[in-house]
C-alpha cells in the first residue's frame, strides 16, 4: 500500500520507516499548524496514533478540532515557564507564526504585517505531568525560532520521547540554529541520527536500535507518494471521468440530433406529399369551376359592408347567381360522366353542352 506523506520535507516517511511496527502509537506535535497541509502527524493519525497537538493559531486550532477528534488539541504556545507570551503572526504566510521577537522584526524588514496576541504558554512536562502522558514514541518541534525554549521547558529524564524530530535552521533560511539546544539533549541521552536539511532526528539512548532505520532520505524503497502528487492524480482521474461523462452527453446529444433530423425529413415529406395533393386539387376541373364561388364567399366573409348589403337585397342576387352556378356546376358534372342529354339542360346550358361535344368530337377525330 502507498504511504501518502503530508511532510513538507517527507519527514513523516523517515519517521514511518522508524515505527511502522508500533500499533496506536502517541505523538506530541509542537507547532502543529494546519491538521493535514505539511503536516508530520496526519498519515499516523490515519493510521490510528493519537496524541498531542500545540498550536496556539485560532484558525488552525479550530481545524484540528474538526478534524482530529481522537487527538488532544491545545490553543497554547509551548515554551519553559507556565503564563502568557507575544505571538507574532504573520497572516499572509501560513507557518510562519513565531514567538521569537528577533525573527518577527526580520519579517516587518521585509515588508510583511505583523500580527501581536497574548496567548497562554506552558512547559511541556507541566502538560505531560496534567495529561498522564507515558510512551511518547515521536515529539516534533517546529516553533519558527523558538525551539531552545521549547527544549529548554522539557524534562527529559522523567519523559523520554523515542525519537525527536526538530527544525535546525532559522526561518525561511538554511543557516542552522541547533546549536543553541542540541547540547542539551546530549546531555539527556539521546543521540543524532539524522538530518535532512530542514531538520535533525535524535534517538533515545534506550531506542537506539531505531537510528538504522532513520540514517538515510526518503527513496523509492520507501513507497512513498506526495500528497501533492496524490491530489493532482485524484484531479486528473475527476478530469477524465467528466470528459467522458461528457463524451457520454454529447453522444446523447448526437442521438437526438439525428432522431429529429429524421422527423424533420419525415414531415417534410409529408409536407412534400400535403403540397402534390393541394396542386392536384388546384388543378383539377371542380377547383376551377367553383373558383367564382370561392371568391363570392371570401368577399361575403370579409365585407364590412355586410348589413348594408342585406339591407338592400344584394345578398338576395348573389344567392341567385350561386344557385345558377350551382345548377349549371351540377349538369355539367352529369354531362362529362355521360348521365345526362342536352333536353335536360337550360338554352344556357344546353348551348355550352354543345359547344362541349363539338370539342370532343373534335378531338377525337
Amino acid at each position: 500500500m502507498t504511504f501518502i506523506s503530508y511532510g513538507q520535507n517527507a519527514e513523516d516517511v523517515i519517521l514511518w520507516r522508524a515505527l511502522k511496527h508500533i500499533n496506536n502509537g502517541y505523538y506530541i506535535d509542537v507547532g502543529a499548524n494546519d491538521p493535514e497541509d505539511d503536516s508530520i502527524t496526519k498519515a499516523f493519525y490515519d493510521r490510528g496514533w493519537h496524541g498531542i497537538n500545540i498550536e496556539p493559531l485560532a484558525q488552525h486550532y479550530a481545524c484540528l478540532q474538526e478534524q482530529r477528534p481522537r487527538d488532544l488539541n491545545l490553543k497554547l504556545a509551548a515554551g519553559d515557564y507556565n503564563g502568557e507570551l507575544t505571538l507574532f503572526d504573520m497572516p499572509s504566510v501560513r507557518g510562519w507564526a513565531t514567538s521569537e521577537p528577533t525573527v518577527a522584526d526580520h519579517y516587518r524588514q521585509q515588508g510583511l504585517d505583523v500580527v501581536e496576541s497574548r496567548v497562554p504558554v506552558r512547559r511541556l512536562d507541566s502538560l505531560c505531568a496534567e495529561f498522564a502522558v507515558t510512551d511518547i514514541h515521536f515529539l516534533k518541534i517546529d516553533v519558527e525560532g523558538f525551539e531552545t525554549e521549547v527544549v529548554r521547558g522539557m524534562d527529559f529524564q522523567q519523559w523520554r520521547p523515542w525519537i525527536l524530530i526538530i527544525e535546525a535552521t532559522r526561518p525561511n533560511s538554511q543557516d542552522s540554529q541547533y546549536q543553541q539546544w542540541e547540547p542539551m539533549l546530549l546531555d539527556n541521552d539521546y543521540q543524532y541520527a539524522y538530518s535532512d536539511g530542514l531538520n535533525r532526528y535524535y534517538v533515545a539512548k534506550e531506542h537506539k536500535e531505531l537510528a538504522t532505520a532513520l540514517a538515510m532520505q526518503p527513496n523509492v524503497f520507501d513507497g512513498y507518494k506526495f500528497i501533492g502528487y496524490e491530489r493532482a492524480e485524484q484531479g486528473l482521474k475527476r478530469a477524465q471521468q467528466q470528459v467522458q461523462d461528457l463524451d457520454a452527453r454529447l453522444q446523447a446529444s448526437q442521438q437526438q440530433v439525428q432522431d429529429l433530423d429524421a422527423r424533420l425529413q419525415a414531415s417534410q415529406q409529408q409536407v412534400q406529399q400535403v403540397n402534390k395533393q393541394l396542386l392536384a386539387v388546384m388543378n383539377s376541373l371542380s377547383w376551377r369551376i367553383t373558383k367564382p364561388l370561392r371568391q363570392l364567399n371570401y368577399r361575403l366573409r370579409s365585407s364590412q359592408a355586410w348589413q348594408y348589403q342585406l339591407s338592400h337585397g344584394l345578398v338576395k342576387q348573389l344567392f341567385g347567381r350561386i344557385k345558377r352556378r350551382i345548377k349549371l356546376i351540377r349538369h355539367q358534372s352529369l354531362l362529362l360522366r355521360g348521365k345526362t342529354d342536352s333536353t335536360q339542360l337550360s338554352p344556357h346550358t344546353a348551348a355550352i353542352y354543345a359547344k362541349l361535344q363539338k370539342a370532343i368530337k373534335e378531338r377525337t377525330n
